[in-house]
């Protein structure tokens, strides 16, 4: 790639990571554009399609994610580490807004997203599960669940303390699956009352 194309890339970038997180996931392309000093060709060029454009947003999400997670490799808690800073981040971006939209205009997008959390995971809940953090039975693909339950309990902090409220909400929901068999019990005793 030529070195001015590069930089138009770049700067298209740039203004689309930041009004995606600014305007969400619909944001006209052209204001994508104007905000990178591009013409829609340029723009249609680089990426032929919105969806082009989201998956390398979301690229863009999961390359910083992926480099924040390596960092904790080597810690039995990293796990816990990384659904934190997951749901610091959803709330951060308005990701529980941006949800449902990106589902219904980009569900390939949407799923590359789950694909790439699973994968920047599975080695992070396999050592919390060889340390006996969490249980056997707790699934990859449930990471999902306790991301959005983590982002939605930091919102009770009403933007005070975002980081405390997620805390608490990981330690409220680490009794649930941590293993346990009081829990379990709980559990079972609750679906026999349904």
């Amino acid at each position: 790639m030529r070195k001015d194309a590069q930089v138009r890339l770049d700067r298209l970038m740039d203004a689309a990571v930041e009004l995606y997180a600014n305007e969400g996931f619909d944001v006209p392309l052209q204001k994508i554009a104007e905000r990178a000093g591009v013409s829609r060709p340029t723009l249609h060029r680089n990426f032929p399609n919105r969806e082009a454009l989201t998956a390398a947003v979301l690229k863009v999400h999961m390359d910083e994610l992926t480099s924040q997670i390596a960092q904790w490799a080597n810690r039995d808690d990293g796990f816990f580490m990384a659904l934190k800073l997951l749901a610091t981040k959803t709330i951060a971006s308005g990701g529980l807004t941006k949800i449902i939209p990106m589902h219904r205009h980009a569900p390939a997008s949407g799923e590359a997203f789950r694909r790439c959390v699973e994968q920047a995971l599975a080695g992070p809940l396999a050592r919390a599960k060889s340390a006996g953090l969490v249980r056997q039975d707790f699934k990859l693909n449930d990471v999902h669940h306790v991301i959005l339950m983590l982002a939605g309990g930091g919102l009770g902090s009403y933007g005070k303390d975002v980081s405390a409220s997620i805390e608490l909400s990981l330690e409220l929901m680490l009794r649930g699956i941590a293993p346990s068999r009081q829990s379990r019990n709980i559990l079972e005793s609750a679906a026999i009352a349904d």
